[in-house]
Parts: C-alpha cells; sequence; structure tokens
C-alpha cells in the first residue's frame, strides 16, 4: 500500500500536484430544489464527520476566493446554501492540502446549478447540465472500518437520487496548477487502465443521456436499466453478486475490490472488462475532450483521444 501512494503522488516545489486515492463521483438533478440541497447537505456532513478536523481549505461561495479554515471561522454550506435563489448556481470546495493548490485525498467539491439551466423532467433529455459532487478518500481508509465504500456509495447515490455514478481508485489533481497535472494525468490514464480520468464539468455537460465507462462501482437511475433491458436482464449477464438496488437505480459493482491494473507490467481489469460489455449500449460516444495542458507539443485528451478512451474496453485483452 505504501508503495502504491508513492508510486502515486507526484510533488515539486509549488506543492502536491497528484495524487492516488479512493474517487466518488456522482451526478444528479434539480439542485435547485430544497429536498435535493438537504440531501447534498447530508452527504457532505457524513463526509465532515469521517474528515472535518483535516479541512484545511474552502472557497468563498460568492468570489470563489480561497479561505483558510486555521486561520478564521468560516460558514459551512449548512449557514448559505438554502438561502441561495433557485435560478442560481452555487459551488462550494473543502480539502484537507497544506497548500491551497495542493491535490489531496480529502476533497470534497460540489456544484449545483439553477433551475434554470439544470434539467428539470426526463432525466434523459438531451439538453441543459447535471449537477455534480465528487470526493476523495485516503486509499486505507476503509481498510479497518466495518462499513466499506460500497455501502457508502449506495446511500448517498440513493440521498440525491443519482443519475449515474462511479467509484473507484482516481486521482486527485491540484487546485490551480491543472494545465500542469493534465500531462501526468494523461500518463498515468494510459498506463492504469482502472483510474476514473475524466472532468466534472465536460461530463455534466456531455453525460445528459450517455453515462461513461464503468469504474468499480457504477450507478445508472431507472431509465439507464431500462435501456438495457431491465434488473433481470442486467443480473443474467453479470456475474452472481455484481447487481444491487439504490434508491432510484441500479448499482452495478465490477469485483470484489477496486483495481489499478498496469498496462507496462501486462494486469488487466478484466471485471470491468465484463461490466463495460454489458454497459456499452448506453455509453458516450460523441463525448468532447476534457482536458488543455500538452505533452510534446499536443493536447491531451483532446475529443477524439478521449473517446478512445472512453472505449479502452471494447477490445478484449490480448491475454483473455
Amino acid at each position: 500500500m505504501d508503495e502504491l501512494k508513492k508510486l502515486m503522488t507526484v510533488e515539486d516545489a509549488d506543492g502536491v500536484m497528484l495524487k492516488l486515492c479512493l474517487q466518488v463521483e456522482i451526478y444528479f438533478r434539480n439542485a435547485w430544489h430544497p429536498d435535493t440541497r438537504r440531501a447534498l447537505l447530508d452527504v457532505f456532513n457524513e463526509y465532515r464527520e469521517y474528515f472535518g478536523a483535516d479541512f484545511q481549505w474552502t472557497t468563498n461561495p460568492n468570489t470563489g476566493r480561497w479561505k483558510s479554515l486555521k486561520k478564521t471561522p468560516y460558514p459551512y454550506p449548512d449557514e448559505w446554501l438554502a438561502d441561495v435563489p433557485q435560478d442560481e448556481e452555487w459551488e462550494f470546495v473543502f480539502h484537507g492540502g497544506k497548500r491551497k493548490t495542493d491535490a489531496s485525498d480529502i476533497d470534497f467539491v460540489a456544484l449545483g446549478g439553477g433551475r434554470a439551466k439544470t434539467i428539470e423532467d426526463h432525466p434523459l433529455c438531451e439538453r441543459r447540465s447535471l449537477s455534480y459532487l465528487y470526493c476523495h478518500f485516503p486509499i486505507d481508509f476503509f481498510a479497518d472500518r466495518d462499513e466499506k465504500l460500497p455501502g457508502v456509495f449506495r446511500r448517498w447515490c440513493g440521498h440525491l437520487n443519482a443519475e449515474q455514478a462511479y467509484a473507484g481508485f482516481g486521482l486527485a489533481m491540484s487546485h490551480g496548477y491543472e494545465t500542469r497535472v493534465e500531462p501526468l494525468v494523461y500518463q498515468m490514464g494510459e498506463r492504469f487502465p482502472g483510474l476514473n480520468i475524466g472532468s466534472d464539468t465536460a461530463h455534466s455537460r456531455y453525460l445528459v443521456d450517455s453515462i461513461k465507462t464503468p469504474n468499480w462501482l457504477t450507478a445508472l437511475c431507472q431509465p439507464y436499466v431500462d435501456q438495457l433491458g431491465g434488473e433481470a436482464a442486467l443480473r443474467q449477464l453479470l456475474p452472481d453478486g455484481w447487481v444491487s438496488a439504490y434508491d432510484g437505480g441500479l448499482i452495478v459493482q465490477a469485483g470484489d475490490k477496486p483495481l489499478l491494473g498496469d498496462a507496462e507490467q501486462g494486469l488487466d481489469v478484466a471485471p470491468y472488462r465484463l461490466a463495460a460489455q454489458v454497459l456499452r449500449p448506453i455509453r458516450s460516444t460523441n463525448h468532447g475532450g476534457i482536458a488543455f495542458g500538452r505533452v510534446d507539443g499536443k493536447k491531451v485528451y483532446h475529443t477524439q483521444e478521449y473517446r478512445a478512451w472512453l472505449a479502452r474496453f471494447d477490445q478484449e485483452s490480448s491475454d483473455e
């Protein structure tokens, strides 16, 4: 575990640029609605129970400027989120990095669109955008806990009536040095197929009627389940124990534990590949690019390159 952490932590004179973590990523609708906001606060406050003492930084909800939580008291979203007008967008960020720009495996980010900007009717309509949250956990956080990540994930997806959601290995990125970090993310993503690589802001626009490729845990709202032939069809196509319900849809768990794989060492992520093959009919094929950094003068994860990443499980591995 320590060797894995060392391999996936990138630090330079400007701080921590990249860090391996367990990541939860949830997309949901109707962030303008009081019930949805209360549900999000329930999720955030549970995360705060885990890591609140480790929070170092937050952002001013009006200006987006960083505020140190160790210098002076600062309002948490419980104190202001309910008062944001329904037609206004909102966002909050809390993380545990030593510097405000540090990548941290204690990090919670949520963004909600206003009523005029987000989906209000059918969950798979082809317009507007999704709201989202993502958060990180240290990779060994659940090792000695009675409740594991799948239980937390299922509860949170139910709270927010998740449209789609993912959990497994991810990369915490620097807050402020994104274009410097994106080439490193690209290199990691090409080497380790089990990593969840993406951009929440891009996904909120491009995934209103389709999903990414699966991670270890993948939540699908009922309309997606219906497109795949229903719960019984999914249970027939996937191994026993892989499919479970949450309040609003189904979760596909690709095996007993999250996997990274390693293209350099020939380590595949066969359970993810099987899940991806079953979920392929609802996977995005028209996603745009997600990054602006460059490798050898060329943009990384531009549109065609990121679409290829989304399709990386379409072919069987050479050693299967």
